[in-house]
Parts: structure tokens; sequence; C-alpha cells
């Protein structure tokens, strides 16, 4: 037993004094084989590297098989969470589209029990704004059409759902189109929900301002103007804007539809063309 301690003290001591040098001389060893093109190592190295790839190979499967099992994971939750939302996106609209039918079949009883007479739309006629022949008085231009396209006065211009203003005359292959914001527009319209009466005039800006409104009516910025269709100007229901301020004095509306940036009109006939002067010609003050 103590021979044995002996040896392995003197083991412990020559591998403290000599490791270093040992693993140093294995090293240098190592790198003179890998430098060496002799066939046997060569070979030997092959067999190394090919044994090492199964190795690996065989470990790295069941990792790569983790990797694709979280992959799918995580694109089953992203789905699931989506699913989730499109299910509430669609419960809203089902409820919309119920309630949408719902008031469709309202109107359609109220109009059957007024008798009420929606305006025919008859030709519609597509025409580009080619000039501007307003200034500092006057807010009307001339667009691509005339009588030889069918263009009448009393057209009204839309642009999508938004109304323009209508044609005040008529040539041969253009049109004057006056628009609301002109001075000498004044269109009878509905305001909020409560429908209240009022005229929505132009004075040659941006803003219309809103007018002629029944004593006590209650207006809140943001009520949607539309058109109301008294006095045949216009046909009930089209698009004019919205009330952008509210002062002591007057009450601002901004227009749907800025001349500005429309390139191009819908012009359409609805059989109307109530309190059309036989021309309206606006010269510009100088």
């Amino acid at each position: 037993m103590k021979s044995r301690m002996g040896r392995i003290r003197i083991f412990k001591f020559f591998y403290r004094r000599f490791g270093v040098y040992l693993y140093f001389l294995l090293a240098c060893g190592l790198l003179l084989l890998g430098l060496s093109k002799h066939p046997i190592l060569e070979k030997t190295r092959s067999v190394i590297a090919d044994f090492t790839c199964e190795i690996v190979s065989i470990l790295y499967t069941p990792f790569q098989g983790l990797g694709y099992i979280g992959e799918y994971m995580s694109d089953f939750w992203d789905i699931y969470n989506e699913n989730l939302l499109l299910k509430e996106e669609n419960d809203k609209l089902l409820y919309w589209v119920n309630r949408a039918q719902q008031l469709k079949q309202e109107n359609d009883s109220l109009k059957k029990e007024l008798n009420f007479a929606v305006p025919s739309l008859g030709k519609t006629i597509t025409a580009y704004i080619v000039a501007d022949n307003g200034g500092a008085f006057t807010r009307s231009v001339l667009v691509q059409a005339g009588e030889k396209e069918g263009v009448r006065k009393g057209f009204v211009a839309l642009y999508n759902a938004g109304l323009l203003g209508r044609i005040v005359s008529v040539g041969e292959k253009a049109s004057r189109l006056l628009l609301l914001t002109d001075y000498a527009s004044r269109v009878p319209v509905y305001v909020g929900e409560r429908r209240y009466l009022g005229i929505v005039e132009g004075n040659n800006s941006s803003i219309l301002h809103l007018t002629s409104l029944p004593e006590g009516a209650i207006v809140r910025e943001g009520d949607y103007i539309t058109t109301s269709g008294h006095a045949g100007v216009f046909p009930m229901g089209l698009a004019v804007g919205t009330v952008s301020k509210i002062r002591k004095d007057e009450i601002e509306v901004i227009p749907f539809v800025s001349q500005e940036k429309v390139d191009f009109v819908r012009l359409v006939d609805f059989g109307i063309g109530g309190l059309l002067p036989s021309e309206i010609i606006i010269e510009e003050k100088k």
C-alpha cells in the first residue's frame, strides 16, 4: 500500500514538472501529422472525419426536429391569434350588415309611406376640368364637355360621392361649372341627425357658411350636411360637407370636395333645374 502511494506521488511530481512540456510535444506532433501528406495519415483523417460527421448528424437530427416543432408551434400560435381577431372583426361586420339591412328596410318602408319619388339618375358624363376662370371674386371652372356631348344647364357635378357644383352655362364643346364655394352659390341642406333645414353659402374661399337655420337648432362640430332637395336645385341626399367651426355669429363648413384637388368631374342629369337663370356671367373685378 505504501509502495503504491509512493508511485502515485512520483507520478504527480513528474506530471506537475513536465506536464506542460508533454502537452506541447503532443500538440507539435498533431500539427506535423496534420501537415503530412502520407497516404496512411490521409486515410486515417478521412475515416475520423466520416465518423465525426455521422456522430454530429445523429446528434443534430433531434435538435433540428425540435427546431421545426418550435417554428410550427410559433406559426400555429400566430394563426390562432389572427383567427381570433378575424372572428372578432367578422362579428362586428355581421352586426353592421344586419344594422344596414334594418335601416334599409326602415328607409324603404318610410319611402313607401311617404310616397317618396327617388330622383332618376339620367345621363352621366365624365369630363376634365380644363381651366379655372375664377379669381378673387368668382369660383367657377370650365369643363371639357358641352352640347356636343349632351351637357345641359342644371347638370350636377360630383366627385366620388361629394357635391362640387352645377352647370350654369353650356357651349358647344365646354361648359361653365359654378362651384359651391362661389359667392353666388346657395344650396338648401339638411344638417345633422335631426335634419335641420338650412342653407350653405359660398364666399369665394375654401370654406362654406351655414345660415338660415331654424330658431333653437342645435348644431355641433362634425355634423354631416347633405342637400335637402328644396327649390329643385339639387336632389336630396348629396354629400356637401361637415361643420368645422361654430362661432357666435357664423358656422363654417368644410366641403367634402375641394376643387384644387380635382382634375375631372362626373356630370349627372337628375332631371331637375330649379332656380336656373338663363345665364350666369360674373366678371372678375380688376
